[in-house]
């Protein structure tokens, strides 16, 4: 195993001389396997080892950390140890107590590799791990990214143990005699990768006694045909689909185009909380009208007439933040050269201080060029925003000689004629959202 281990970990770390890598240890049999290979690896590079004591399992979590620490020591291996409060961590966030310890993990990880100017940080996945992934992603619905398992390397994460099965490393931990700590929730199946572990995959080995292996062969395959899928999903962007000031654009007539469409709308919505049947639904509304409206728990998505929009939820309204400069109109000033998201108007016929807020339903301005006044409802209409783009709007107002609030302009959008920059202006106002 030692010479395969050497092989995989010189082709992870290739391109970095002498690499610093950051090794989390457990504690468990999988782990400590690895922390032995990379004492013995013939590949030039230096290695920390990093243990989380989660605090889940009272004086067991104590004793898996004494026991790394113990073994550092005797091999004289810089250790780093911290404890946290999993289940208080996943109660404050509302999340389970997997993802609060992945998170704190690997939170603690990167400010350890950054503190100490490491490349590297190695984990101990093995073929089993990426085979238990696989299966709880096909439970879950995937696509061809899910059904690669777990990936070799993932930024500076690597993972040597990856084509090494569960029963290899055990052959490995008892011939070098390796200590390790058993962790006793790894017996119960009340996780689902516990459940797949111990009650199925015992039923896959009697139909095939070499399923992992097997199964191994599909995923790295899968994973190729995923990474030429994202370099395709990656060569449209700008033509099928951008990001423009934080929403995401989905040009319809380009979709519309395209061979799989329901690939595309799984992949580029992959991430903003849409399910299957909401997937099937925004296919279908390509069909329709413009105005459907989709919900996920975290993002909006509008069918406008030539995009599909997708918008943060819950977004925050109140934010009007604009700014509003005044300065002397220089010579041979052009409003219309404004920078794009500018307004220029009239300074003197306007009564400060100005006042910026959201639009409202019975609003009216006199849009620019027009002698007869318009609800700003019906020039949203004219400029076909889309609902979520209507409440975003804010108008910059004033004050009339009776005291009657007036619009100046809808900011970025359009002035009043009656503030418009004219031959006789001496003052300009700028106004710009921010």
């Amino acid at each position: 195993m030692q010479e395969l281990f050497d092989i995989e970990l010189r082709s992870l770390t290739a391109g970095v001389e002498n690499p610093s890598i950051l090794v989390g240890v457990s504690g468990g049999m999988d782990s400590m396997c690895m922390a032995h290979l990379f004492l013995h690896t013939i590949v030039p590079c230096t290695f920390r080892i990093a243990h989380v004591n989660f605090s889940l399992r009272g004086d067991e979590s104590d004793h898996d950390e004494d026991a790394v620490c113990e073994w550092c020591k005797t091999e004289g291996i810089p250790f780093y140890t911290t404890k946290v409060d999993a289940l208080q961590f996943a109660q404050e966030q509302s999340i389970s107590t997997q993802m609060a310890a992945r998170d704190l993990r690997y939170g603690w990880f990167f400010s350890l590799m950054e503190e100490h100017s490491m490349d590297f940080l190695a984990i101990s996945h093995n073929l089993n791990d990426s085979v238990e992934t696989l299966m709880i992603n096909l439970l879950r619905g995937t696509g061809l990214r899910g059904l690669s398992g777990i990936r070799r390397s993932n930024g500076p994460i690597i993972r040597p143990l990856l084509s090494v099965t569960r029963e290899d490393i055990s052959n490995y931990v008892a011939l070098h005699n390796i200590p390790f700590r058993e962790d006793s929730t790894n017996k119960e199946s009340h996780y689902h990768r516990n459940r797949i572990r111990n009650e199925v995959f015992p039923h896959f080995e009697i139909i095939n006694p070499s399923f992992l292996q097997t199964i191994g062969t599909s995923m790295e395959r899968f994973s190729e045909i995923s990474d030429l899928l994202e370099e395709l999903y990656k060569s449209r962007e700008g033509t099928l689909y951008r990001m423009e000031g934080g929403v995401l654009q989905i040009d319809i007539k380009a979709l519309k185009s395209e061979k799989s469409i329901n690939w595309w709308l799984f992949t580029i919505l992959d991430g903003y909380g849409f399910n299957d049947a909401q997937l099937v639904q925004i296919a279908e509304a390509l069909k329709g009208q413009s105005g459907k409206t989709f919900f996920s728990p975290t993002h909006i998505l509008i069918r406008d007439r030539r995009y599909l929009k997708v918008y943060p939820g819950n977004q925050d309204y109140d934010d009007l933040k604009v700014s509003i400069k005044v300065f002397t109109k220089p010579a041979g000033f052009n409003p219309k050269k404004a920078p794009e998201g500018t307004l220029y108007v009239d300074g003197r016929r306007l009564k400060f201080p100005l006042k910026c807020r959201r639009w409202k339903p019975a609003d009216r301005f006199r849009p620019f060029g027009m002698k007869g006044f318009k609800k700003l409802s019906d020039f949203f209409i004219d400029i076909k925003l889309d609902v979520e783009e209507k409440k975003r709007q804010i108008v910059v107002t004033t004050l009339d000689k009776k005291g009657v609030e007036q619009i100046v302009c809808i900011v970025g959008k359009r002035i009043d004629d009656r503030w418009k920059v004219t031959a006789a202006t001496k003052q300009i106002v700028s106004i710009t959202k921010v």
